[in-house]
């Protein structure tokens, strides 16, 4: 975790430092170690540290090569620096120690944009090249660094947060109401090219740009899984043991460190599976591993607690544990603090929750956390019935649409046939039945404004049907990937933990892992047996405790969520009145949001946070356009500490 800002200005004119340095005192919690910013002739570059080692300690950013051509700011974690420095040994003026910005302004002098090609990490970096007057800049292939811009015909600036563009001399905060729409119908954030905020435009991960005074080039340089043949076929278990393999790799990549780190253990697959890989190498004596704690929450009293199964883990884990219970108070004290700190109509309604975890790492002297993020993408089982019915395997794909553990597990076979049978319908049929009963669209919430649903119509009826992929089993692993959703999830993880001055790393998110799983030939994962996540399972083998290889499922935290809701939903309605303004009004009729919010504050038996989302997800919207002024972008305000 670090930040990034930058500025040029494509008529000449000179580049202010003190510009810069406005910039990233908006995003000086990405950089407890420093802030340093410079400029030269039409270009500013500025960066905020976070040193995790001695190197980084010695050498500020931004960057350059010896003659000053090329000049480069990053905030980058290389998992595979020695393999560069090997590549790049020719490369005298590196040094011995060289970090991590050092090696990417060496690589791109060397290999141009094709550099981005040989990284493994996570990173988003910018390069100035002062004899082509161009800028380049690239995302890692998830979108775990974050990476935003600004751009006209008169300058082009960046940040790693919105809010460092919003501090530009001339730029307005004005929202974009298409994003707002689409959070208000669907729920859920997406990370794609458009932000909430009018003229700034997200980087997304695995894609890179190249601007000059000609105007801005946006390719996308890493496609997972759409080029990549099918791995040679192998024994079946021989996929779990290189799974494992790689997976063991990987964790071995984040832990590479020097400063204490924390493996978050909820008692899922995933971090369990982390957990037991980090203790495997923590037994061999070639792997030298910085200091290692555990960190879990508890939620007394609600059945999404998994003490038994933390406690489970814990006992063939050698590493100390960090463990606190979450409270359960009202939220809404914290939206302000939360709305500066996430620039979008977006909170974390469990920020409590994360301050006291952030305190607990800092007495730990933690500024690393290892997650599962990404397990569940890259492990659950995709659906396998249309890749059997198109190898002409008819009652193979019925039967495991009937008797599959994987499905009957979720107890889904109805659904399962009924995606079967959509997909075996001739296209003719298809045709015809469109014709006759056209598809359902997407219901819209009664609170949004016609000409706002309006506008959402006509934008999807223009989106377009996909090509068959070659497998849609393995293309459903790259859609959960690649899906905007995710790389949201991914954008929120990263920004939280930014204010908590600690950076997060997702083995399960290795490229080298990712692109093994997605070259797995579809049929060797459909044979994996078991009832969850096989391939994950197969490859952990005893090393997972029984109590974690048999729970067969994820625990659902909507208990916890939805008590938070009920704890807020007061104090959310009486915001809501509190004015007769209705900042909102384009897209959010009041009336009807007034009366879903009452009926949402009482939640039946079986209501899930899904179905609390919407209508909050449209409070939220009214909240942010009410502080969305010049004025609201300054420091943070009371009622919430900003961070570490």
């Amino acid at each position: 975790m670090a930040g990034l800002t930058g500025i040029v200005h494509w008529d000449g004119s000179a580049a202010q430092v003190a510009t810069i340095r406005a910039m990233l005192d908006t995003i000086r919690h990405r950089g407890p170690d420093g802030l340093f910013a410079a400029a030269h002739g039409s270009v500013g570059l500025g960066h905020a540290r976070l040193a995790l080692d001695v190197a980084e300690r010695r050498q500020p950013q931004p960057v350059s090569t010896p003659d000053g051509r090329y000049r480069l700011v990053a905030d980058a974690r290389l998992s595979n620096r020695r393999d560069l420095r090997q590549a790049l040994a020719t490369t005298a003026w590196l040094g011995d120690a060289p970090i991590d910005a050092e090696i990417l302004v060496a690589a791109y002098a060397r290999w141009g944009d094709k550099a981005v090609q040989a990284l493994r990490g996570d990173f988003a970096f910018v390069v100035w090249d002062d004899t082509t007057r161009t800028l380049y800049a690239a995302r890692d292939p998830f979108g775990v660094k974050p990476f935003f811009y600004t751009t006209d015909a008169a300058r082009f600036a960046f940040g790693s947060e919105p809010k460092a563009l919003l501090t530009l001399p001339g730029f307005r905060a004005i929202p974009d109401e298409a994003a707002l729409v689409e959070l208000l119908v669907t729920g859920r954030p997406r990370a794609t090219e458009a932000t909430f905020h009018a003229g700034i435009t997200r980087l997304r991960g695995a894609h890179a740009l190249q601007a000059s005074a000609q105007g801005v080039r946006v390719t996308r340089w890493w496609n997972p899984g759409a080029d990549e043949a099918p791995a040679r076929q192998l024994p079946d278990d021989e996929y779990p043991r290189r799974f494992y393999l790689h997976l063991r790799q990987a964790v071995a990549r984040a832990l590479d460190v020097e400063v204490p780190v924390a493996i978050e253990l909820s008692g899922g697959y995933d971090s369990s599976s982390i957990a037991v890989t980090a203790a495997d190498l923590h037994t061999d004596p070639q792997c030298a591993l910085p200091p290692i704690h555990t960190l879990s929450q508890r939620y007394p009293g609600l059945p999404c607690d998994e003490g038994e199964m933390i406690d489970a883990v814990r006992a063939v884990s050698p590493f100390p544990a960090i463990r606190f219970d979450v409270a359960v108070a009202d939220p809404t004290r914290g939206f302000d603090a939360e709305f500066h700190k996430s620039d979008a109509p977006r909170v974390d309604i469990s920020w409590e929750r994360r301050e006291s975890e952030s305190q607990h790492l800092a007495a730990a002297g933690c500024r690393v956390v290892l997650t599962g993020i990404g397990g569940d993408e890259l492990s659950w089982d995709p659906d396998f019935a249309a890749d059997l019915w198109r190898s002409r395997r008819y009652l193979a794909a019925l039967r495991y649409c009937l008797t599959d553990p994987r499905v009957r597990r979720d107890r889904d076979r109805r659904a399962c046939l009924l995606r079967l049978a959509r997909f075996a319908t001739p296209a003719v049929v298809k045709r015809f039945v469109r014709c006759v009963r056209p598809a359902a669209a997407t219901p819209l919430p009664s609170w949004l404004t016609a000409r706002a649903g309006a506008a959402f119509r006509a934008r999807e009826a223009a989106a377009r049907a996909r090509a068959a992929p070659r497998s849609f089993a393995q293309d459903a692993v790259r859609r959960w990937l690649d899906a905007p959703e995710f790389q949201a999830l991914l954008e929120d993880q990263e920004r939280q933990s930014a204010w908590c001055g600690i950076e997060r790393r997702h083995p399960f998110l290795d490229r080298d892992l990712v692109e093994y799983v997605l070259a797995i030939p579809w049929q060797a994962r459909y044979r994996q047996p078991g009832a969850f996540k096989t391939l994950l399972v197969r490859a952990l083998g005893a090393r997972l405790p029984e109590r974690i290889r048999d729970r067969n499922g994820k625990t659902v935290f909507d208990a916890y969520f939805l008590a938070l809701y009920g704890a807020g939903a007061a104090s959310l309605r009486a915001r809501l009145e509190a004015t007769a303004h209705w900042a909102s009004a384009a897209v959010v009729e009041r009336e009807p949001l007034l009366a879903a919010v009452e009926r949402s504050a009482l939640p039946g038996a079986h209501t899930t946070f899904g179905e609390v989302s919407l209508p909050l997800a449209a409070v939220l919207v009214e909240f942010w356009s009410r502080r969305l002024s010049p004025r609201a972008q300054g420091a943070p305000p009371s009622g919430q500490t900003a961070g570490r």
